[in-house]
């Protein structure tokens, strides 16, 4: 499986995946999202693994991502996209921040090749 890496122009990136290399059995790749300049002390990371039915389960982490109302006074949670090339963007999910400023979605994509993005709504 392989997510490959494209800046998306969405307003209010948080990140988009870098490549990741075929997933084998017990390993779970993992690619560090990179920080809009909206939000310079957000971090997370996506890690792929094969699911049933030759599926693609991702976990997304993040941490430091700043509540969204704090961002942009008319926002009230974060959502996490996945796009195939050429594709429109599929809505994976919110993806909520607690207490902490950390956060996390577990889902699963039919497609083995995508960004995956996260914006603020």
């Amino acid at each position: 499986m392989t997510i490959v890496a494209r800046n998306h122009l969405f307003a209010f990136i948080i990140a988009a995946a870098g490549v990741l290399g075929g997933a084998c059995a017990g390993a779970s790749p993992e690619v560090r999202m990179v920080s809009s300049p909206d939000i310079p002390a957000a971090e997370g990371v996506v890690r792929a693994t094969s699911g049933a039915n030759g599926n693609t389960r991702l976990h997304i982490f993040v941490r430091h991502l700043a509540k969204p109302e704090k961002v942009r006074p008319d926002a009230t949670t974060y959502v996490v996209w996945v796009q195939p090339a050429g594709g429109l963007p599929q809505n994976m999910g919110a993806l909520k921040v607690d207490e902490d400023l950390r956060g996390s979605l577990e889902t699963i994509t039919p497609l083995k090749s995508f960004d995956v993005f996260i914006t603020l709504e």
